[in-house]
């Protein structure tokens, strides 16, 4: 009789199982790998514009605004989770006039999470001047998750002429700290 070529019922019950363990095992640490990910991708996205809207101030010679964008309209809010405006600012007001030309758009974070901006002079927009520097607006960016969890947000910071960086966990907590050694905290 010719044996055929196969598994048989034990082989594939241990393959199987094999598998469940090894998935059960790695499957935390994806989930934690695929938040972080997620998270770092807007994080990324407003940094590079922050690069992209100083470099054009000072290459131009123009002010740039970045101001919170009112949900389905083509107007600056107080709600930076709904999206950001960047706009030649032609009279330097912070405001998105008819003769301002929008250069680019920040996508809204995901649902539940939150993103502000603090800074020294309270005001709900960023400025960069024609000289790359902005007008007393040293702050930073301040990204929370929808789950609320600090792990998982981060911090964008603006030093006093303009630079952005990006915060640090100097502690080793696994939460950032902001430009003044303050934990990032989320609700």
């Amino acid at each position: 009789m010719k044996r055929l070529a196969g598994f048989t019922l034990m082989e594939l019950i241990i393959c199987i199982m094999t598998i469940a363990v090894l998935t059960a095992i790695a499957l935390p640490s994806f989930n934690d790998f695929f938040k972080r990910y997620k998270n770092k991708v807007k994080q990324r996205e407003l940094f590079e514009l922050l690069i992209l809207m100083r470099n054009r101030a000072l290459n131009e010679k123009r002010s740039f605004t970045l101001c919170p964008k009112k949900r389905l309209a083509n107007e600056c809010s107080s709600d930076w989770s709904d999206g950001a405006l960047l706009f030649a600012d032609e009279n330097g007001n912070g405001k998105l006039d008819s003769e301002d030309q929008i250069i680019r758009y920040l996508g809204q974070t995901e649902k539940g999470a939150s993103l502000s901006w603090n800074a020294f002079n309270n005001k709900g927009f960023l400025i960069y001047k024609p000289t790359g520097t902005t007008p007393s607006q040293s702050g930073n960016f301040s990204f929370c998750p929808e789950s609320g969890e600090a792990e998982y947000g981060w911090i964008i910071i603006l030093n006093a002429i303009g630079r952005p960086y990006y915060a640090k966990d100097k502690d080793g907590n696994n939460i950032v700290e902001n430009g003044s050694g303050v934990e990032l905290t989320c609700q």
